[in-house]
């Protein structure tokens, strides 16, 4: 007896063509899926591979051996940094200024006169921020710098004493504008060093380091 459109040969059709179609149905979905995941590896990858990472470093001498503080913004990432806010804290009060926080934490007598040269008998604070700049990766910007001569001793010798106290909070973005708040301290080793927190956007500070 032959086979009729709704006989077996045809049921056998039928689920010949729908095994056949979800199996295409099911290949595309792994290939998007697979797509999707590979773009998002691409993306993750890019990602890291500009990624900055600021932190504090503090010298208190040169290569040489000479007695230099410097107060040092570093990018230790592997992608340039965008600084948007800079902050400088002493036992938890913010400063705006180099002059001002070692004033307070250090006897710096500020008489607000004109500049004085640097020279063995009269040193000079060199101050600067690092707010609006773009740091590069594996550079480091100074904001305080301070050489020891005769004539500043004991307010030398107070800021070194005083880094411990001294913490820092910076919100730096990278080039795919990704931005990362942190809470920092001069000393590298200390918790929390290496966690900055992901943010959207960087908040204005109410008292931004300047100068």
């Amino acid at each position: 007896m032959k086979e009729t459109e709704t006989g077996p040969g045809f049921l056998r059709r039928h689920w010949s063509d729908t095994l056949l179609a979800v199996a295409a149905l099911f290949v595309s979905a792994v290939s998007l899926w697979v797509g999707i995941r590979t773009e998002e590896a691409n993306e993750a990858m890019v990602a890291a591979s500009t990624r900055p990472f600021m932190q504090i470093g503090i010298d208190n001498s040169t290569p040489e051996g000479v007695p230099y503080l410097k107060f040092n913004a570093i990018n230790a990432g592997v992608g340039p940094a965008t600084i948007r806010s800079f902050e400088v804290f002493y036992k938890g009060r913010p400063y705006h200024s180099g002059p001002q926080l070692l004033r307070d934490c250090c006897g710096l007598q500020t008489h607000g006169g004109p500049v004085r040269p640097l020279t063995d008998k009269n040193t000079r604070l060199l101050t600067g921020t690092v707010q609006g700049m773009v740091v590069r990766a594996g550079e480091q910007e100074s904001f305080i710098m301070y050489p020891l001569h005769d004539d500043n001793v004991a307010v030398w010798n107070a800021l070194n004493a005083a880094r411990p106290q001294i913490t820092y909070r910076i919100c730096y973005c990278s080039v795919l504008n990704e931005c990362w708040l942190a809470n920092l301290q001069g000393d590298l080793a200390a918790p929390g060093q290496l966690n900055p927190a992901r943010v959207k956007e960087c908040p204005i500070p109410p008292v931004a380091y300047t100068k």
